[in-house]
């Protein structure tokens, strides 16, 4: 006998919406989170417990008044109003629940919770059981020996099946006396009153005592405390039995045959979650495309085929091209084989490095493809082509800058999210499910072992890395239009495109290191710490170990009775570095702790780990840089970060020197750009203010701090500075007075004052700031000057935490994210101007605002110059950019 499920779509979509991440969105700035979170614990309740020939309905309410609003003008008046991004996705779920194969049912007039106890009401006899998914505690009345009803307990997929007996004990009432209970005790949810004085507990007793609110009513004894409030509020307690009471013979005028489930609609589903973009749920039902009719993926094993290749490729419109290597590292790498794909759907693979063969000659092809890469007038389309271009860079060829990339077209149409490889891009865009290396493995010969690629027959290898070249081809197809409908173009070609040739060759050239240097720093930074160590021992009493959180707390807190300010999420005492900052004052073992602490991570993250990453074939550390590491367009690095070196403090100061020119007659030239986010902020604000203390190249947070303060610039000292500068980046960053008190150790009432005067000196960075959130609120997404864009779902979120953040991504993004696209436009001319004056000069890092080389000393004079000129005049602002330049023997 068949089984009936009813689903409370509307209460289940919510529950949705305020669970899952809010910042969920599509590329093209579609909100997601409810729809997802709604259609994953739809697909794993249908795969767990419908079969074929059960029968299932999705109820939602139909946006009108119903006799419950009638009957009280408060009923749910308080619930704020659904937000605009939640009424944005019922369609989309509308439509995912349909593509599921469950049929969404609506009537005017009625609320999802009436249709669904009509039906169970009516289902009772004709199926063999009936479920009811909603997290609605009014739907527990219908609770009986057929009718069952699973609720959320975390989130929205984890469900908990509630029968007879799962009521009686979780509510202390039998599922007909729910109506009771809420009818006394009320629901805050819904705004239904109950009788004022009466809780869930004192309500219980009442039900278990004398039974329905009507049996109450006429047994009490109406002179009792009780008994008084009960007659007092006896128009409310009835008016909410009402309320709760749901409605069990509605006209629905529906065939049970309607319902009958038959399984996903597997044509609709596949477009509805591609169109979403929701690749997890693809890749988790197994839905994938199939790959369209096309011209075979064909390995080229002859000269003659090779050549006819390299003619196809001079006159395509642009050619797509992927390398397949035996190690991820471009210095050590061999290249196994190249992929070729044209516009006109063929796809290629040239073998030159697989130890079974057959190859084509490695040189052969290398000279074939040289003139066509560094063809100008030869548009090259990839996947994450730094990787190549470093692989080619290496085998002397220098592939012109590349006009589609297409993971950082995707990183384009969505900063914020984090995987970019080509399998999760084609499961996104295209519906698509590549070859995984460890298939490719698997179907390679059973008689040898693949370890790399270089151990693939052949013909497997054509199958997998042709198929990379032609789904990059599809992809490019594809995110070429929705960059140009997004109006990214020029960020990927004016900025992020020919950044691509300029990274790779600094990953190559790599930075050196003076290793001698660093290992004698460690050796005193370790002598430090024995000395530190001594001197906490003897203040401590004893010995204890110090990179134990359990026994540091123990010794500040119990042993020397520090008062303890913090305790970590486990409830322990915490001895964070923040805690520790703010007991300073209350014992002298403190500052020592904290001194120890800082000399072991400089030495166990830099001292002790860089002299390892030290490349064997070059001598130097090899650093990979990231475009699409930050949502605000930021470069990253990483293996190792060398961005993260420290700066501020001496110590730090001291690693930073390890970078040293590698050859005698060298030196190193550090290229900073002066506070660039403050004059950004000047030239997109246009407040005359700020814009005037640029202009007249003032020490902007001295000129802040004079008028915060009311003082004259002369007269500020180093801690009014700093609480300029403070106020100064807070703004950018949009941080709170309370923010602001916590990071200078003001009050948050002078905090709150600073800012209000920080805003009165300069009246249009205000306006500025709000224009830029009410454009963000109507539009959803911020951009930068050069057009670089970033939604920011976060302004649609209830949570007021959510929505402040949201805020200050939006104030933050387009003064930060201008600033890094300057720095990326200035490393492209940098770059350009080097190359195209023949200079042995090299730029090794970017860090932050700041731009490192190395330099021969003939050199240098030329090069600081025009370093110095190229960054100054590479965009103009309505202030002068400013550099400062430095030229030593090491870095500074």
């Amino acid at each position: 006998m068949a089984r009936l499920f009813l689903f409370d779509g509307t209460g289940l979509a919510y529950r949705a919406y305020y669970a899952i991440d809010q910042s969920l969105s599509t590329s093209d700035g579609i909100p997601t989170n409810a729809t997802y979170g709604l259609m994953r614990m739809m697909i794993k309740f249908l795969k767990e417990r419908i079969r074929e020939g059960d029968y299932a309905g999705f109820a939602m309410d139909k946006k009108t008044r119903t006799y419950r609003h009638e009957l009280l003008a408060e009923y749910k008046a308080q619930r704020a109003p659904a937000p605009d991004a939640m009424l944005q996705q019922l369609p989309y779920i509308k439509r995912g629940v349909e593509a599921l194969g469950v049929k969404v049912l609506e009537y005017e007039g009625c609320e999802a919770d009436d249709v669904i106890a009509t039906l169970a009401k009516k289902g009772e006899s004709r199926f063999e059981e009936v479920h009811i998914v909603s997290g609605d505690k009014d739907v527990l009345q219908l609770v009986s020996d057929k009718i069952k009803v699973w609720r959320p307990i975390k989130g929205i997929s984890e469900l908990e099946l509630y029968d007879e007996q799962k009521v009686l004990e979780k509510f202390q009432v039998p599922p007909n006396h729910i109506v009771d209970l809420l009818a006394l005790a009320g629901d805050t949810v819904d705004n239904v009153p109950g009788v004022q004085g009466i809780g869930p507990k004192t309500a219980v007793e009442l039900i278990s005592k004398y039974g329905s609110l009507e049996e109450i009513y006429e047994k009490i004894d109406k002179n009792s405390r009780l008994g008084k409030l009960l007659l007092q509020h006896r128009e409310d307690a009835f008016k909410s039995k009402k309320l709760v009471t749901l409605m069990s013979d509605l006209e629905l005028g529906l065939n049970w045959e309607d319902l009958r489930y038959e399984g996903f609609k597997q044509e609709k589903l596949i477009e509805f979650l591609k169109e979403l973009e929701f690749s997890s749920l693809m890749k988790e039902l197994g839905l994938y495309a199939q790959q369209p009719e096309q011209t075979p993926y064909r390995a080229i094993l002859t000269e003659q085929e090779f050549e006819q290749l390299l003619q196809r490729m001079q006159s395509s419109q642009y050619v797509v091209i992927d390398t397949e290597t035996d190690s991820l590292d471009p210095l050590s790498a061999h290249l196994v084989g190249i992929s070729v794909a044209l516009p006109d759907k063929s796809s290629h693979y040239v073998p030159v490095g697989h130890r079974r063969g057959p190859n084509l000659p490695l040189e052969k092809v290398l000279k074939g493809l040289k003139p066509i890469l560094e063809d100008k007038t030869i548009k090259i389309v990839g996947q994450n082509l730094k990787y190549d271009y470093s692989i080619f860079m290496a085998h002397g060829i220098t592939p012109n800058p590349p006009a589609f990339d297409t993971m950082i077209a995707a990183y384009l149409l969505n900063p914020d999210e984090k995987r970019f490889g080509l399998d999760e891009l084609a499961l996104k865009f295209l519906n698509y499910k590549m070859m995984s290396f460890d298939e490719l493995v698997k179907s390679s010969s059973p008689l040898f072992s693949a370890v790399t690629f270089a151990d693939v027959d052949v013909q497997d290898a054509t199958k997998y890395s042709a198929e990379d070249a032609d789904v990059t081809r599809r992809l490019y197809e594809l995110l070429n239009v929705k960059l140009h409908e997004q109006g990214l173009t020029d960020v990927l070609e004016k900025i992020e495109m020919p950044l691509i040739v300029v990274l790779a060759e600094m990953e190559l050239t790599g930075v050196y290191m003076d290793v001698s240097y660093l290992k004698d720093l460690s050796l005193k930074y370790s002598a430090k710490m024995n000395e530190l160590s001594r001197q906490i021992f003897d203040l401590a009493g004893e010995v204890f170990n110090l990179n134990s959180p359990k026994q540091t707390a123990y010794v500040l807190f119990e042993k020397l009775k520090i008062k303890p300010k913090g305790k970590t999420p486990g409830g322990e005492l915490s001895t964070r570095a923040d805690v520790l900052e703010d007991l300073i004052e209350e014992h002298p073992i403190v500052p020592l702790i904290l001194s120890y602490r800082k000399y072991q991570k400089l030495k166990s993250t830099y001292l002790d780990v860089l002299p390892r990453l030290v490349h064997p074939k070059t001598g130097r550390i090899h650093t990979s840089f990231h475009q699409t590491g930050t949502a605000t367009g930021r470069l990253s690095s990483s293996d190792p970060n060398l961005q993260n070196l420290p700066s501020k403090q001496e110590e730090g100061r001291e690693i930073r020197k390890a970078v040293v020119p590698q050859q005698s007659g060298w030196k190193i030239l550090s290229a900073d750009y002066s506070q660039i986010e403050l004059r950004v902020l000047a030239h997109m604000s246009k407040d005359e203010n700020l814009i005037e203390a640029f202009v007249k190249d003032k020490d902007v947070h001295t000129f802040t701090a004079a008028r915060i303060f009311g003082i004259r610039e002369e007269d500020v000292g180093p801690e009014e500075r700093s609480i300029g500068k403070m106020v100064n980046f807070s703004i950018i960053y949009g941080v709170s007075p309370y923010g602001l008190s916590q990071r200078t150790g003001l009050s948050y009432r002078q905090a709150e004052a600073f800012i209000k005067e920080y805003f009165e000196l300069y009246p249009h960075v205000r306006e500025y700031l709000t224009k830029t959130v009410a454009f963000a609120k109507t539009h959803g997404h911020v951009r930068t000057l050069f057009g670089r864009k970033r939604e920011v779902p976060q302004l649609r979120s209830s949570d007021s935490s959510v929505r402040q953040e949201g805020e200050r991504i939006a104030v933050n993004t387009p003064i930060q994210g201008t600033a890094a696209d300057i720095m990326k436009l200035a490393m492209i001319a940098v770059h350009r101007f080097l190359k195209e004056k023949g200079l042995r000069t090299k730029m090794i890092l970017q860090v932050h605002d700041e731009l490192v080389f190395e330099v021969p000393n003939e050199e240098a004079e030329l090069v600081t110059k025009k370093v110095k000129e190229i960054m100054e005049t590479v965009v103009k602002l309505s202030v002068p950019l400013k550099v400062d330049v430095k030229l030593s023997e090491h870095w500074e």
